[in-house]
């Protein structure tokens, strides 16, 4: 059964948008057997992102599309006036959404190791993906693994959660798990919006059914 993967783009040059739109079309084309017999159900659906000039609104527009995964070109202020990066933004918006996938693209020429601190494993040399099947087939690969590693772990907490919820108030160990959890999921959803840490901290069992309720709210956001 084919599964899609909506992909958000975010490129203040339009013409690399379309470009990267064509790869992302491609899939894993030109992959070996193993690799294709591995991954072939997997479609991407490439989802232009327009860009603003502030950040956190970008990050809220991101969040609002309900993205599995985001490509970001490095630099953001060639056409367009924006006083951040791409792994600015990265970064903003790893701090939003938890454990969310994110690769950034940046050119030959760019300073983006000398300026910039970020995951080599996530960044991407723009010419070689255009230009070269097997940059863009481990790109692809990255991709499709970052979001299968990202829902397994939802997953995972999902399941723990509701494991526990029916021992709430039994005691502190179990409170503190299942807030400890709710907060994962939370910000691996939309952590703009999370309940703070320290509220939740706050919170005491005699108080644990108005978590229970936020956690449904959280639960049916996907």
């Amino acid at each position: 059964m084919t599964r899609k993967f909506k992909i958000g783009i975010v490129d203040d040059d339009t013409g690399k948008v379309t470009q990267i739109m064509t790869r992302l079309m491609q899939g894993i084309e030109g992959a070996s057997p193993e690799k294709k017999q591995k991954y072939s159900q997997y479609r991407f659906e490439p989802i232009e992102i327009e860009l603003s000039e502030d950040l956190t609104v970008m990050v809220q527009e991101i969040i609002k599309n309900k993205l599995d995964c985001l490509l970001v070109d490095y630099k953001l202020s060639s056409y367009q006036n924006v006083d951040y990066s791409g792994v600015e933004l990265a970064k903003a918006l790893e701090e939003a959404l938890f454990e969310f996938p994110i690769f950034v693209l940046t050119s030959y020429d760019d300073d983006l190791f000398t300026n910039e601190i970020y995951n080599a494993y996530q960044v991407f040399d723009f010419d070689r993906y255009q230009n070269e099947d097997p940059e863009r087939v481990e790109l692809h690969f990255k991709i499709i693994e970052q979001i299968l590693k990202t829902v397994k772990q939802k997953e995972q907490w999902e399941e723990e959660l509701k494991r526990l919820l029916p021992q709430a108030g039994e005691s502190d160990y179990i409170d503190s798990k299942i807030l400890e959890l709710d907060s994962k999921l939370e910000r691996s959803i939309d952590g703009v919006n999370a309940l703070p840490e320290g509220i939740r901290k706050d919170l005491s069992s005699n108080k644990i059914s108005d978590l229970l309720a936020k956690i449904d709210e959280i639960l049916e956001k996907e």
